[in-house]
């Protein structure tokens, strides 16, 4: 048997098994600086703790709102682009519109980077981009987690899951109870898949045999920088509306579309959505006629150009597109809510 080496993990070390505590600590201090930036004085201490610090202050009946989600299986196509930074801004602003559809403020976000050998350049790229989502939102990130885990995961598999906290007074918690029939229902644009549907979306490309680097008739960019368009974040444009309008119900159409978000934000009504009044990005015909896929799989699965929905008085329909549009987001009135439970497409 040859000895091992000077310097050289031994058989029963941990690094030998897979687990490498060098990559986990380069990987914190690529990331730290983006980190810290994203903190204000609400955070208390710094990086590195056994859990993230927040002073919650100036709220007179205090509402916490949490939530959790992943990026599913948009992690292997950023894997074969080799580009993971949209990965970290998925899920931040993913996170921060489930908080936000509750009517809280996103307040603070941690993240989850699970893998089967620790890169840590690709693990910072997730991270620095989760911080930079979180800068402009004005929201801290303030810890997480980095799993090397060899034997759940195979080499270059990567699992990226986030956690946001929110806080609103008691009186501003939106739940769709105040909803009535004949209020307007208003659609915020997507920039894209946001992280949802990409099972479907990667299978009808590979189907086709169309690679990410293939460029479409119509596209000016390849589809695998297409399907890697970051999931985009509402939290200063509803601020602005909310400021403006009331806003009676929220939405954000992730998973299940259009019909089976909406009605969350309905308080037990329904809608009648006007096909054709909101612009759908290109990527959503592709994969439309690329898959011979039905219209009611694409409604159900993907979120068709329709990030994010409002519901407000019919009278201040018109006001809020304004306050949308003046904030940097492309709005439109999709719809009407209906006395009849459910979404339908007219």
């Amino acid at each position: 048997m040859n000895p091992t080496p000077e310097n050289s993990p031994g058989a029963g070390s941990y690094e030998a098994a897979g687990v490498s505590i060098e990559r986990g600590e380069k990987a914190v201090d690529l990331m730290r600086a983006a980190v810290e930036a994203t903190h204000g004085p609400a955070v208390l201490g710094g990086p590195g703790g056994f859990a993230g610090l927040y002073a919650l202050s100036g709220y007179r009946e205090p509402v916490l709102a949490s939530t959790i989600d992943g990026v599913g299986t948009k992690v292997m196509v950023a894997k074969e682009m080799g580009s993971y930074g949209s990965l970290g801004t998925d899920i931040a602003n993913h996170c921060m519109n489930d908080v936000l559809a509750t009517g809280a403020r996103p307040l603070l976000f941690l993240d989850y980077v699970a893998t089967g050998r620790l890169d840590p350049e690709a693990v910072a790229e997730v991270v620095r981009g989760a911080a930079e989502a979180c800068r402009e939102a004005g929201v801290a990130l303030v810890g997480g987690e980095t799993a090397e885990m060899p034997g759940l995961y195979a080499v270059g598999d990567l699992d990226v899951v986030g956690a946001c906290i929110g806080a609103c007074e008691r009186p501003e918690v939106v739940t769709g109870e105040s909803v009535r029939a004949g209020d307007a229902v208003l659609g915020l644009a997507s920039s894209g898949l946001h992280t949802n549907g990409y099972t479907l979306a990667r299978k009808v490309a590979d189907d086709a045999g169309i690679s990410y680097a293939d460029t479409p008739e119509g596209f000016d960019r390849s589809v695998g920088e297409v399907y890697l368009e970051p999931h985009r974040a509402y939290v200063r444009e509803v601020q602005a509306l909310r400021a403006a309008v009331e806003v009676r119900g929220m939405a954000h159409v992730t998973g299940g579309g259009l019909p089976g978000n909406l009605p969350r934000a309905l308080g037990g009504l329904g809608a009648r959505l006007e096909t054709g009044s909101w612009e759908e990005p290109a990527v959503f015909a592709m994969i439309r006629a690329l898959g011979n896929v039905p219209e009611d799989e694409m409604r159900r699965v993907f979120n068709l150009g329709v990030g994010f929905c409002v519901v407000v008085g019919r009278d201040e329909a018109d006001t809020a597109l304004v306050v949308l549009r003046e904030a940097g987001c492309a709005a439109w009135r999709i719809g009407t809510v209906v006395e009849r439970e459910g979404v339908e497409f007219a």
